[in-house]
């Protein structure tokens, strides 16, 4: 490791102890209390609550996290605190709604990610048994009921079945797969400009990754990928033409079209566009790099660069707009992954030194001054889950520390362990 490496792992150590500081235990579980945004009646709030077994907000992500983290510096506590985590989102996952079982980040296959991610990080092949037991279960459930998105629907669910079908191959994995990508297909708009999904009941179908057409379209084609079946490569195509359709030229980005942005804009009559990796360019453009991956086409490269360059505008103009929320979800170590993947998709290291000062940014206004890190609830301090607080922001410098062997959550490509990570911290 370089120095600067180090220095990255020593920050997801100091995350990592922080957050096994604040576990509640009750006999071998242990959950954490922390802000979530919640319907209070008559607007939305943070409210402090414990959370759920979900990889995006609760005990699966954290313990992803901390299972990574044992197996960067074999703290024996970091195991301890995983297994407990685990202990805690196995037992809960009757608490999941129906509607949101496939999802990767809101339900069964996050879980079942972090399960068989912890097994190989902590030494425990129990946990893959578990995983694929979880996942059995979602063979009983009907397909048609299920979301749609990459957050909480089939789009999330289907590349990491892929991955699962490739390294534990199972013709349920691929037949559940394929039956979500047959629920896309199902459930599709189709208009002159393209195709689009009706995720969220926003008056126009939403464009981005977790919740729009972006994710949708590059969950189609990592189905084409595997299957052959041309229909889900021409709905991922037509997807992304959807988004092409609204495509603002003088921001080189794609609108929010989520219900209250639009009302939020409509006295100004312009929509505004998001920049994280939930809505927006950074998100849209991983989609994109995939894309081009996967086909060669240099339309797909053309976005992703567009992508790229709004992107690192964002991250280059000054603290006020940088460091107010680090979280990965639409915070800026979400934004900078759309950098480190650009990195290895591209071979082009210019986006390096930026990723690098982003990380030290984070040490020099927060660490070394001992201040809260600023998480993804609005106002309501420290989280210490996954997608909005410090686990995710201790992965973030873990990633750096060491892309190889901590792959991204942003987006589990099928098959990447066959192709190590090249992003290093120079």
């Amino acid at each position: 490791m370089t120095k600067l490496q180090d220095q990255f792992l020593e920050v997801g150590n100091y995350l990592g102890a922080k957050i096994c500081r604040d576990a509640l235990w009750a006999g071998d579980r242990c959950n954490w209390l922390g802000p979530s945004m919640q319907n209070l009646g008559t607007s939305w709030g943070p409210v402090q609550t414990a959370y759920g077994p979900d990889l995006y907000s609760g005990t699966s992500g954290i313990a992803l996290f901390l299972s990574h983290l044992y197996a960067a510096t074999n703290e024996k506590i970091y195991r301890s605190v995983a297994r407990g985590a685990i202990n805690h989102c196995v037992s809960r996952v009757e608490d999941l709604p129906s509607n949101v079982h496939c999802g990767f980040y809101s339900g069964y296959t996050g879980i079942a990610h972090a399960l068989i991610e912890a097994s190989e990080q902590i030494e425990d092949e129990s946990y893959v048994s578990k995983a694929l037991v979880l996942l059995q279960r979602l063979t009983k459930d009907e397909s048609n009921i299920q979301g749609l998105d990459i957050i909480s629907g089939s789009a999330g669910a289907i590349p990491f079945l892929l991955e699962v079908h490739r390294r534990y191959p199972s013709d349920f994995l691929l037949a559940l797969a394929i039956s979500h990508g047959e629920h896309l297909l199902a459930t599709v708009n189709k208009n002159a400009f393209g195709w689009s999904w009706n995720t969220l009941g926003s008056e126009r179908n939403l464009t981005g990754f977790s919740h729009g057409a972006a994710g949708i379209g590059w969950a189609l084609l990592e189905l084409h990928q595997q299957t052959e079946d041309d229909r889900f490569r021409e709905a991922a195509e037509e997807a992304f033409r959807y988004e092409r359709h609204y495509y603002n030229v003088e921001q080189e980005n794609w609108p929010d079209f989520r219900t209250f942005v639009s009302q939020d804009s409509a006295a100004s009559g312009a929509i505004p566009c998001g920049v994280a990796w939930c809505h927006g360019a950074p998100g849209i453009g991983l989609s994109r790099l995939r894309a081009y991956q996967l086909t060669g086409d240099e339309q797909y490269r053309q976005e992703a660069e567009a992508a790229l360059r709004t992107t690192t505008k964002m991250l280059t103009i000054g603290d006020h707009g940088r460091l107010n929320n680090f979280s990965l979800c639409h915070g800026i170590t979400g934004n900078a992954e759309l950098l480190i993947y650009a990195s290895q998709v591209l071979g082009d290291k210019q986006y390096g030194p930026l990723v690098n000062q982003i990380a030290e940014s984070g040490i020099e206004h927060y660490l070394k001054l001992n201040l809260p890190w600023p998480c993804g609830v609005p106002g309501a301090g420290e989280s210490p889950n996954l997608m909005l607080g410090l686990a995710g922001i201790g992965y973030f410098y873990l990633r750096l520390s060491d892309a190889a062997k901590h792959r991204s959550v942003l987006m589990v490509v099928p098959g990447v362990r066959d192709r190590l990570d090249t992003f290093q911290c120079t």
